[in-house]
């Protein structure tokens, strides 16, 4: 089982759906993990167990949602399973708390998913100051602006924290176009990734064949977004 953490105030659940819906194309199981403090999965995955608990499992398009989960032990007692049934585990937080309890520091691949947002890079860069434990993230940027200026300045900010950054990049250009599709899909509740621009697909098929390394091949990965 891979676990995959998404680190960020960037919201990202869309991201997380396009990603998941690509692996389980592959015949991968696929859950996410919405350890968020604002828990958006919760909108569009509504929880329909019986007992209407907090926290819950849900499937949507596919993939396995957990939400309001602090740890992967609380999932697996949930699930009546001592080792969760998954390929691959992608947990989204954007607070210390859940990042300690998940053990960020431990996962084999973590992406830094943000805009150039002040906010957002502010409260992050905040955070792993306060985690205080070092690991190493590969940024994802959705912006229409990747400037060099822009990106010297968040890697600035990231000195000062024990959080390094790969050498590896991902970029979504964060169109007009792609924002339309987005919205379309939730609208329908489906994943068409016909209506996404080609550089957003070429972006999703690096986002994949990188958290899928060594497990998922690219040119399948390429198949299957061209498929859906």
């Amino acid at each position: 089982m891979e676990q995959v953490g998404f680190l960020g105030s960037y919201d990202k659940k869309d991201i997380l759906i396009n990603v998941g819906k690509v692996l389980t194309g592959l015949g991968k199981k696929v859950l996410v993990i919405d350890a968020t403090l604002m828990q958006r999965l919760k909108y569009i995955v509504p929880n329909v167990s019986s007992n209407r608990t907090i926290t819950y499992i849900s499937e949507y398009q596919g993939v396995d949602f957990a939400l309001g989960f602090m740890n992967l032990m609380g999932i697996a007692q949930y699930l009546g399973t001592n080792q969760l049934p998954y390929d691959f585990v992608f947990i989204d937080t954007d607070n210390v708390q859940t990042m300690n309890s998940f053990m960020f520091s431990r996962l084999k691949t973590n992406f830094f998913v943000t805009s150039y947002d002040q906010y957002e890079i502010s409260r992050m860069i905040e955070n792993f100051q306060y985690y205080n434990q070092p690991m190493e993230v590969i940024k994802v940027i959705i912006s229409a602006d990747n400037t060099p200026k822009q990106a010297e300045y968040l890697a600035h900010l990231m000195e000062k924290t024990p959080v390094r950054l790969k050498k590896a990049e991902v970029h979504f250009a964060d169109t007009i176009e792609d924002r339309k599709a987005t919205l379309e899909d939730q609208l329908m509740k489906e994943v068409k990734l016909k209506r996404f621009t080609t550089s957003y697909k070429d972006s999703l098929e690096y986002l994949v064949a990188v958290a899928g390394e060594n497990i998922v091949n690219q040119a399948d990965i390429k198949r299957i977004i061209k498929k859906l």
